[in-house]
C-alpha cells in the first residue's frame, strides 16, 4: 500500500496571482456574488478566464470542506492539482463584504 501524499499547501494569494480575484466578484440585479464563497459542503472560487469589451467568462475552483481542490479551471488542474487552499475560509470572510463599484449582471442598476 502507497502512502498518501500531503497535498501541496497553496493561498488564496497565489490563486490571485494567476487569476485576478477581484474582478470575479459581480452584483447580480440586487445580489452580492463574492469571488470566494460556500457552496454546498466546501468551496468554490470564481475566476475571470476572458473578460474583454464583449464577453466576460468565468470558471471555478471547487475544494472540498478541507480546502482540498477537487475541480480546478479548464486547463490548470496540472498547476493546482493535488492542492490544498489553506486559508480559503479566511478569503470567504474577505470577500464576502460587497463592492459598490463591482461589475454588475442582470437586472437595472
Amino acid at each position: 500500500m502507497t502512502a498518501r501524499r500531503k497535498p501541496r499547501q497553496i493561498s488564496i494569494d497565489e490563486i490571485s496571482r494567476w487569476f485576478p480575484l477581484d474582478q470575479a466578484s459581480y452584483w447580480f440585479g440586487e445580489t452580492w456574488c463574492p469571488a470566494v464563497d460556500r457552496h454546498g459542503s466546501g468551496y468554490r472560487i470564481r475566476v475571470v478566464t476572458q473578460d474583454d469589451t464583449t464577453v466576460t467568462k468565468f470558471d471555478y475552483f471547487e475544494l472540498d470542506a478541507d480546502g482540498v481542490i477537487t475541480t480546478a479551471p479548464r486547463g490548470y488542474a496540472k498547476d493546482f492539482k493535488p492542492g490544498q487552499v489553506f486559508d480559503v475560509a479566511a478569503a470567504v470572510e474577505r470577500f464576502a463584504a460587497p463592492q459598490p463599484n463591482a461589475r454588475r449582471i442582470g437586472g437595472a442598476w
